[in-house]
């Protein structure tokens, strides 16, 4: 029988967020971590918005497989289009559309996606709103904003450890249960930071302080927008949710 046994964290959430490392302080508790945002858009006695980079996309990449595909298409479709054969035509005809829809995709992602796709806390309605812009695979459809509002009271936040090669680092999530439960509805991305895993507690910290309407007005690590959110800010809310998210009823 071994002399001393550590109790290994467990998640209370059900399911846990993949790659689960840590869960936060329920909102309503006292929050022992000193608060700290690393951006922030906007704050009053109403609402806060802060900005939330897009992890989704490596936006270098676009742009290097636009090159990569276009020369490809240059190359292989006219050499296709030079053979005296039906079944060739068709098929270099097929190559071209492809090749002109994954173009048309890249450059969408890369110059009319925005990098920011922010949240805002209403703390006079005790709501959470999450702004997301959501992409298809055909990049001749119009791509559609959609604004998720959830209870703050029913917000739970997770951490987790991602291994992707584009997107490494810790991320804190919002996780939507069932009122009254750890059964998980939905989830949200809230921040992401590569190497910090405090500040994202930090992060929780700040936002539960807020949405408490306690004082809470300690600077953001930094101004403005990162260079690397270029060139595209979210797009204007519907006016719908801008007047929600932003009023006290």
């Amino acid at each position: 029988m071994p002399l001393f046994t550590v109790d290994e964290p467990t998640p209370k959430l059900n399911p846990p967020v993949t790659s689960w490392r840590e869960d936060m302080p329920e909102n309503h508790e006292p929050q022992l971590v000193p608060p700290q945002l690393h951006w922030l858009t906007q704050q009053n006695d109403i609402y806060l918005e802060m900005p939330r980079y897009s992890t989704e996309v490596a936006w270098g990449v676009m742009i290097f497989l636009t090159f990569v595909y276009l020369i490809v298409m240059i190359i292989v479709v006219p050499l296709s289009f030079s053979i005296d054969d039906y079944f060739t035509y068709i098929a270099s005809l097929m190559l071209f559309v492809f090749f002109s829809t994954f173009i048309a995709f890249c450059l969408k992602m890369y110059f009319v996606v925005p990098r920011d796709q922010p949240i805002r806390l209403n703390r006079k309605r005790q709501k959470i709103y999450v702004y997301e812009y959501n992409r298809s695979r055909l990049p001749w459809l119009k791509w559609q904003v959609t604004i998720r509002s959830y209870n703050w009271a029913d917000v739970h936040g997770e951490v987790r450890l991602s291994s992707a090669r584009y997107d490494l680092g810790f991320q804190l999530f919002g996780s939507v249960c069932e009122p009254g439960t750890n059964k998980v509805i939905t989830r949200f991305l809230i921040t992401k930071e590569r190497s910090s895993r405090e500040l994202l507690s930090q992060t929780w910290s700040y936002l539960c302080i807020y949405m408490k309407n306690d004082n809470v007005a300690v600077a953001p690590l930094e101004d403005g927008r990162p260079e690397e959110w270029a060139p595209r800010k979210a797009d204007k809310w519907p006016e719908e949710m801008e007047r929600e998210s932003t009023t006290a009823g």
